[in-house]
């Protein structure tokens, strides 16, 4: 056992937690043409329009770090409405993952030294310190607990994250965590970027993903406390298993998705012959890197622990777009509040990441609190 969930604050295309949730449910999307992004492709003449999922009105005009700011103010805010912020004293950690700004087309700010970063631990340290201090400063609420620890690896980032944050909540480190992550690949410079990197979902090119925006905020606080706060479903994180698959996209050889598999088996644990087969959560977003690892998914499932080849599968790019770094959280989001409104298919959760610089991660969300702690590995 690594922690109660608390509650989620979450900002999406469909709106906050509740609403975007019940959306997705009902399977809703809502895709529109990018606002002030238009790009060309191959062979026309005329610029065209590119499918995204943005926020309603947040978002609107902002692009590089001030949108990933939007983003996470929104977010926390709706946590606010279910959470007290101001409770989180100096004894909370936060733990904020976020994207590459060289991997959006954009750099972290204006400042030679910025300009300038080598390094991805560079870059996203730079991003990192304006997204914080600049998301706190809009809620009016400083943030009182130690630095915030950053986490970078494409979409597997909230796992690591979490992975972070339970960690230091079982040592006692901290009180309580914050886990946050925050993307856009809706901003125009992204989209322009994405388009010249043959990424973008078009009728000439079908295997591609549509950009998407999030932002995911989770409250993670001690077990013991879900016994005396928690007020309906408690929801539980069992486990958080990582790995790093050798065959990156763009490698010779393409994955086999045993690291994936691996993850998802680890997070799981021992699965006995009467027990109900969890729901997955995929990030698999219409790439074709990402059909093809979930294809072997399978057989590596089928070899390995053939009940779960059963599984039912839930894929929240379908009414979110591709929201990258916040697609893990964004998935936590989506179990959190099926455990809640009790539409949950089995008491356990698995959400998978995979990143394309070849990170791995399976969360494992659960509404029964165990008698033994789950297994975690790196």
């Amino acid at each position: 056992m690594m922690g109660w969930v608390k509650t989620i604050g979450l900002a999406s295309s469909l709106g906050p937690l509740i609403p975007a949730c019940a959306a997705f449910r009902a399977g809703v999307s809502r895709p529109s043409a990018a606002p002030d992004a238009e790009v060309f492709f191959q062979g026309d003449e005329e610029p065209a329009t590119v499918a995204v999922h943005v926020l309603p009105a947040a978002t609107f005009g902002f692009s590089g770090v001030g949108r990933l700011i939007a983003l996470l103010t929104e977010a926390l805010a709706d946590l606010a409405t279910r959470a007290d912020l101001s409770a989180l004293d100096a004894q909370a950690g936060l733990y904020v993952a976020l994207p590459d700004p060289e991997a959006r087309g954009f750099t972290p700010s204006k400042e030679p030294e910025d300009e300038n970063a080598d390094t991805v631990e560079e870059r996203v340290a730079a991003l990192g310190a304006r997204v914080v201090e600049g998301t706190f400063a809009a809620l009016r609420h400083p943030w009182r607990g130690p630095p915030a620890r950053l986490f970078h690896g494409g979409n597997a980032a909230f796992g690591m994250a979490l992975a972070a944050a339970a960690e230091d909540l079982k040592n006692r480190r901290v009180s309580t965590a914050l886990v946050c992550a925050v993307d856009s690949l809706a901003s125009p410079e992204t989209v322009r970027f994405l388009n010249d990197e043959g990424l973008l979902k078009t009728e000439d090119h079908p295997t591609g993903l549509i950009p998407g925006e999030a932002a995911v905020a989770l409250l993670l606080s001690p077990t013991s406390a879900a016994r005396a706060e928690a007020q309906g479903t408690p929801v539980f994180l069992r486990s958080v298993a990582l790995d790093t698959d050798p065959h990156p996209v763009g490698a010779d050889r393409p994955t086999d998705a045993q690291p994936l598999a691996g993850c998802l088996l680890t997070a799981l644990g021992p699965l006995s012959p009467q027990a109900r087969v969890p729901l997955l959560i995929s990030d698999h977003d219409g790439q074709h890197w990402r059909a093809y690892e979930w294809g072997l998914l399978q057989l590596q499932l089928a070899s390995r622990e053939r009940s779960l080849t059963d599984a039912p599968a839930w894929l929240p790019a379908l009414s979110f777009g591709h929201t990258g770094v916040a697609s893990g959280g964004l998935g936590a989001a989506v179990a959190f509040r099926a455990f809640q409104r009790g539409y949950a298919p089995a008491p356990s959760i698995l959400v998978l990441s995979s990143s394309d610089t070849g990170e791995r991660a399976a969360l494992h969300f659960s509404s029964e609190e165990p008698s033994a702690p789950g297994r975690s590995r790196r």
